[in-house]
């Protein structure tokens, strides 16, 4: 047990590296990460984060979070959610409504939308949001998670995806 207490600003930077830990561990199925020789069982760091979480006001921690997925979602990480783009192109194949999950880098949250989807890349998903009741134009690496619906649409017949 610590016999000294750490300073509120020692408490953030260790919620910061065990965050940071927690983002970039490998999956158990991942032997011969180099990064990481041993890697810290997700138990221990889910424990560490919530102790540290009762020493930090709500406030900082949010924000810290907030960085965290501003950098996960950032337009040069253009990494997909493999679950998520296989709902899409299933979706975009059925012609059935999907409700995403949709990252919005401003207020750093998550959005819920149902999206007809009209075209979709591994770059871009464009179709006709609910939500917006527009035609809008999605970055794919911001969508977090795709569920399909049983709602049936058509693509207009007059929809160009270069005008998007």
């Amino acid at each position: 047990m610590l016999n000294e207490t750490l300073t509120q600003e020692e408490f953030e930077a260790i919620y910061q590296i065990v965050r940071k830990y927690k983002e970039n561990k490998p999956d158990e199925k991942y032997e011969d990460y180099d990064d990481f020789e041993e890697p810290i069982d997700k138990r221990l760091i889910t424990s560490i984060l919530k102790k540290i979480n009762k020493n930090i006001p709500k406030e900082t921690k949010e924000e810290i979070d907030k960085d965290f997925l501003r950098k996960r979602y950032h337009p040069y990480n253009n990494e997909i959610d493999k679950k998520s783009y296989s709902v899409l192109e299933n979706g975009f194949d059925q012609l059935k409504t999907v409700e995403i999950s949709y990252f919005n880098m401003d207020g750093a949250e998550f959005k819920k939308r149902k999206l007809d989807i009209y075209y979709k890349s591994r770059k871009y998903t464009i179709g006709y949001c609910h939500l917006r009741k527009g035609i809008r134009k999605f970055r794919t690496s911001r969508i977090a998670s795709a569920k399909l619906t049983d709602d049936n649409y058509k693509i207009p017949e007059n929809f160009n995806k270069n005008r998007y």
